[in-house]
């Protein structure tokens, strides 16, 4: 055999013959990877296939819902500017052209149609102002008047720096809540009325208690200020029963002092009178006979016990 084939045969034997050995070695490998590809595929394919048919029937079942949604809720409209005015109505940038109706009904007998507006609230989600009557309507332009009693500041919640949403109905599931919450804030505002009534009768009733209190103060203390002294009246009536009382008690306790005084001088008289007589009747014990019978007459004549009555 020729050298170049020896050469060519020995480099078949020792280096092709191991390559094609390793490229069939990785050939079947990536065979085996792409099989499990192809099977974990065919897999995936038949899960997304059931997915997307449940995903389809929920999709046509929210549809429908939704569908069912809109008509509950009727015709809306977004990003409704508004402007809140003094007497609490509200004048907004939609009208006629918009699909906003004025009336229901012919003439004088159709009633105003309503619609319920929408506020942002803090959250970001909407929140419920309140129905409110078409009362004005243009072709861009409406106003609105609260179709219910307004409390006291209520209207100061009502922000119309935002824009808000309209509808032209709720769903009536709705309005019992709302009609059940208006009757209970009339109810409580029927309560607090007669509430502020009984308290203005007892504001009444005390300002006559008061004023039967200063006439009895009056009465016992007297009246403030001077008193005039041509007053005639009884003492008790120009400065009180009590300064009376207090004023016949020290003229009492002044005639007692008084008597006390002078039954206290009484009582020295008698004290000296009878010392007097008792020195008399000495004197007299100490005379002689003669002298005692004409003293004796004396005696009798002085002593008041021997007076005939």
């Amino acid at each position: 055999m020729h050298t170049f084939g020896k050469v060519c045969l020995w480099f078949a034997v020792v280096v092709c013959i191991p390559t094609a050995m390793w490229f069939t070695a990785k050939v079947y490998t990536a065979r085996a990877g792409y099989i499990k590809q192809k099977v974990d595929l065919e897999a995936k394919i038949e899960k997304n296939a059931a997915e997307l048919t449940d995903l389809r029937l929920k999709t046509r079942t929210t549809l429908r819902e939704l569908t069912h949604e809109k008509l509950r809720w009727a015709p809306y409209w977004n990003d409704v500017a508004v402007e809140v005015r003094q007497d609490n109505s509200v004048t907004i940038d939609i009208g006629s052209e918009n699909g906003l109706n004025a009336t229901v009904g012919e003439g004088e007998a159709g009633t105003q149609n309503l619609v319920h507006c929408f506020q942002p609230g803090e959250t970001g989600q909407m929140e419920y102002v309140g129905d409110f009557r078409v009362t004005a309507l243009e072709a861009n332009r409406a106003m609105l008047a609260p179709n219910w009693t307004l409390q006291d500041g209520e209207s100061d919640s009502w922000d119309a720096s935002q824009q808000w949403r309209l509808r032209a109905m709720i769903p009536s599931s709705y309005f019992a809540r709302f009609n059940g919450l208006e009757l209970q804030l009339n109810s409580n505002d029927e309560l607090l009325a007669s509430k502020l009534e009984d308290l203005e009768e007892q504001l009444q009733l005390l300002k006559i208690a008061e004023e039967r209190l200063a006439h009895r103060i009056a009465e016992i203390e007297g009246p403030q200020g001077d008193v005039a002294e041509a007053d005639k009246r009884p003492r008790e009536d120009v400065v009180g029963l009590l300064t009376t009382l207090e004023e016949y008690e020290e003229i009492r306790n002044a005639i007692i002092a008084k008597s006390d005084e002078r039954r206290r001088i009484l009582l020295r008289t008698l004290e000296d009178f009878e010392r007097t007589q008792t020195e008399n009747l000495h004197v007299v014990d100490s005379l002689p006979e003669g002298e005692k019978t004409s003293t004796d007459a004396t005696e009798a004549a002085a002593d008041p016990s021997t007076v005939s009555r």
